[in-house]
């Protein structure tokens, strides 16, 4: 036998061999996904904006009581099945390239889904997060958060004070209690309680979510998104 069939054998059993092992995995697989035991559609990289700051390596179940605020910003159902915590940095794209999508999920689960939003503004990523998570309360003091929330979002900036003041006349705010709400300890206050829960939750970035209290960091798809908030909702 020449060299050249012998190399030609070789190669042939060889694609052949991986061949076989290559279907052998796709049919585990495709298995595992029956039984509902993997999902190809989170087997994706999430991406995010994080943080320097150190969040909590050891998370207790206290500190997962404290992240479904009543006085937080929410959306959806009074009794819930499923509450998600969002924590947002509105300057963060990752948070712009989700909103639209969560909001659309949750309304449409809103018999059984409830969000609810808190403050995680990354200043030393996003110089002015800060800021803009102080007007957006200030909205809510207004009843007018959400559509606050949305010109942040579709007006994504480095925020300054003059941009978030034109930002809140056009959202039709009370200019009056809207500047007297920024320069107010209080506003602040309600942004480090925020920041304070979501660091001993273990959040070290934006957006992280957490369903019923599992926390899933990054921006994931909107097939994924629905896949998560069915799978919850049908947990037994």
């Amino acid at each position: 036998m020449s060299v050249w069939k012998t190399l030609g054998l070789l190669l042939g059993t060889l694609i052949l061999i991986g061949g076989l092992f290559f279907g052998r995995e796709v049919y585990t697989y495709y298995r595992a996904i029956q039984s509902g035991d993997a999902n190809p559609l989170l087997d994706q990289r999430l991406e995010s904006s994080v943080s320097h700051i150190l969040a909590n390596k050891n998370v207790s179940q206290a500190d997962l009581d404290l992240l479904a605020d009543p006085t937080a910003p929410s959306i959806g159902s009074a009794s819930p099945t499923l509450t998600i915590v969002e924590f947002v940095d509105f300057e963060c794209p990752y948070c712009r390239q989700m909103f639209e999508i969560v909001r659309e999920r949750v309304m449409a689960h809103q018999e059984n889904v409830k969000l609810i939003i808190r403050h995680f503004p990354l200043e030393d990523v996003h110089p002015g997060a800060t800021l803009a998570a102080y007007a957006s309360h200030c909205a809510q003091e207004q009843g007018k958060f959400w559509p606050y929330h949305d010109k942040l979002y579709l007006n994504q900036a480095t925020f300054t004070e003059n941009i978030l003041l034109n930002l809140a006349r056009e959202s039709g705010l009370d200019l009056t209690a809207y500047n007297s709400c920024m320069s107010s300890e209080r506003t602040k206050q309600v942004v480090q309680h925020d920041q304070s829960v979501g660091l001993s939750a273990g959040v070290e970035g934006t957006p992280t979510f957490f369903f019923n209290g599992v926390k899933i960091q990054g921006a994931p798809s909107r097939e994924t998104f629905e896949y998560l908030v069915n799978r919850f909702l049908n947990a037994k």
